[in-house]
């Protein structure tokens, strides 16, 4: 428990370092194939608004990514609600220009990017999303297993602050069991 409260205390320390824009790494090399698989969306930031009101509220999805031949991702998303239900979501995330780089149409996610993994353990999540007229920034941390990943909690702090990203906008999410083995 303790590592826990230090490693949210060095995030959230490391999300406070000088704000500006960067260019948003993708994955040297991804690989779909060992990206597959079930992963948990363990913390997130983002300066989206509807984000910032219901963060506070909010349990770990679970999230399982597989490959298709075409080169795109079907990605089931299971949401845990306030009911203590599990709201899924089925979408597909359209392969980009460059591996590891995607869009989502439908979630109106413009821009769908791995920027870290080790595919074993943890994958920094970069995504922009369009809504109207309004452009919001996230990024997620995704881990194989409901638990926070150190090194991949280093990746997303790193970036957080490049891309203008500040500790208030972020949120490490709470497990829940509403999901567990809901999307297989």
């Amino acid at each position: 428990m303790m590592w826990q409260v230090l490693m949210v205390s060095s995030l959230l320390a490391l999300l406070q370092a000088s704000p500006g824009r960067a260019q948003v790494p993708i994955q040297d090399n991804f690989n779909a194939d060992q990206f597959q698989g079930t992963w948990y969306i363990v913390g997130a930031v983002s300066d989206d608004q509807s984000f910032q009101d219901s963060k506070d509220d909010m349990k770990m999805p679970v999230v399982l990514v597989t490959p298709l031949d075409n080169g795109d991702l079907a990605v089931k998303f299971g949401y845990p609600t306030p009911d203590g239900r599990c709201q899924k979501l089925d979408t597909t995330f359209t392969k980009g220009a460059v591996n590891g780089q995607f869009s989502n149409p439908a979630m109106a996610q413009t821009d769908i990017r791995v920027a870290s993994t080790d595919y074993e353990h943890f994958a920094v999540m970069y995504f922009q999303t369009q809504k109207a007229d309004v452009t919001s920034t996230w990024l997620q941390l995704y881990a194989r297993t409901p638990e926070l990943f150190p090194e991949g909690a280093q990746k997303m702090q790193q970036l957080a602050p490049q891309l203008g990203l500040s500790p208030s906008q972020g949120a490490l999410l709470p497990k829940s069991e509403e999901c567990a083995g809901a999307l297989a």
